[in-house]
């Protein structure tokens, strides 16, 4: 019964350090125009990520929550009236402030937190691009694909983080929306709505397969405080 598990632990070891050799040999990327320097412990976005900029409203306050190379942050930076991007892995976190130098993007402020141990205040928009394999590795750059602990700490500590009409952007397959609804359920929040990633141009499509990343139907889970119901009144027209 233990074998599945072992045998996904060793693949992902070495899908980790092929991903390292990939990104050494391409150490960029190209999204809409923009171009984005990817650090070997970095995960390459080769989902359409940037998407997640057409959720962030101007003037939004924004979290990103697991940043990365930096993409949702670049992308969200000129509409946002501030970024705080986070990220557990310290080469994730110089990966943002390089791309975002380059881009001249003044109002983000990338630090090193595990989830939100050292985030502080409340956002409008806060971005998760959560990993997509349950395992568990404890060097903090093998922790962009693969978590434990990631969506149950997301789900039960986020409210303490959104602003009064603040949203929650999840990335994750669309084959997890009975598991987010049943953690938004249990946590007072609301599944606004669901969209697939958008198609992969060709160029993208065959540098996901290089990757081994492909067979992962993603989308953008799009959540907030659930709706408070009116009160129940009495016979009396006063509130039960």
């Amino acid at each position: 019964m233990r074998f599945l598990p072992s045998a996904k632990h060793g693949f992902m070891a070495f899908w980790y350090f092929y991903v390292r050799t990939l990104n050494s040999i391409w150490p960029s990327i190209t999204l809409q125009g923009k171009r984005l320097i990817i650090f070997p412990d970095v995960y390459k976005p080769l989902e359409n990520e940037q998407v997640c900029s057409e959720y962030c409203r101007e003037g939004d306050r924004v979290l990103d929550l697991g940043c990365g190379s930096g993409v949702g942050s670049v992308f969200c930076a000129p509409k946002a009236r501030e970024v705080i991007a986070v990220d557990i892995s310290l080469p994730a976190v110089r990966n943002t402030e390089e791309n975002c130098r380059i881009h001249g993007l003044k109002n983000v402020k990338v630090m090193q937190s595990d989830m939100f141990s050292h985030v502080e205040g409340r956002y409008d928009l806060i971005l998760a691009n959560s990993p997509y394999i349950e395992d568990d590795f404890e060097v903090a750059e093998q922790q962009f694909a693969t978590s434990l602990k990631y969506m149950p700490t997301l789900f039960a500590q986020v409210d303490n983080y959104l602003a009064d009409d603040g949203r929650l952007l999840i990335q994750h397959p669309s084959s997890s929306r009975t598991r987010i609804e049943k953690l938004a359920s249990e946590h007072g929040l609301e599944l606004l709505s669901v969209q697939r990633l958008p198609p992969k141009a060709p160029a993208l499509s065959l540098l996901s397969v290089l990757y081994l990343q492909f067979g992962f139907r993603s989308a953008l889970y799009l959540l907030r405080r659930r709706s408070t119901p009116p009160l129940a009144l009495a016979a009396n027209g006063c509130p039960l």
